[in-house]
């Protein structure tokens, strides 16, 4: 027998999800003088650094390619290693499903360089080694072109809304 809330989500299809890079144990939330504060101890990442990663909140543009995931105004916290092994090691934890700032590769746009931020969606390998495909998710179809490790800058942990 069909529980009532499988009949209720009939017709949706899964989709591959982010990962879990921040464990719900190491956000806090707690009162300093007087205000509700959040914060995240990012020496509790699911992915093992060596040193706290840096952390940035960049202003998202309004090109509306991640609709309804975020959009221009919203807080997309992303990170990126502080060494070339800590940032090895983000890169190697990506999974399908995961959001990442990427560098365009430069063969496509000459001579300005170009960034994506856009959901993974392929991991794959050709002769030339690994390789990433994007998508924005309210795009129709992926980006023309494959990251590469040396591409992803920065991982997005979340987005506060």
């Amino acid at each position: 027998m069909m529980c009532w809330i499988s009949r209720l989500f009939t017709g949706t299809i899964e989709r591959a999800s982010p990962s879990d890079f921040v464990p719900r144990g190491s956000i806090v939330f707690g009162q300093v003088n007087g205000d509700t504060k959040i914060s995240i101890n990012l020496s509790q990442l699911n992915v093992q650094l060596d040193n706290p990663p840096l952390v940035w909140m960049p202003d998202i543009p309004d090109t509306n390619s991640m609709d309804p995931c975020f959009d221009r105004g919203h807080n997309n916290i992303l990170i990126q290693g502080t060494t070339p092994g800590d940032q090895q090691k983000l890169i190697d934890y990506l999974k399908v499903g995961d959001i990442a700032v990427y560098r365009i590769p430069p063969s496509f746009i000459e001579p300005q360089k170009f960034y994506a931020i856009h959901r993974m969606v392929e991991v794959g390998t050709d002769n030339e080694g690994r390789y990433f495909r994007f998508k924005g998710d309210n795009n129709y179809a992926r980006d023309p072109y494959k990251a590469r490790d040396k591409n992803i800058l920065w991982v997005s942990i979340g987005t506060i809304f």
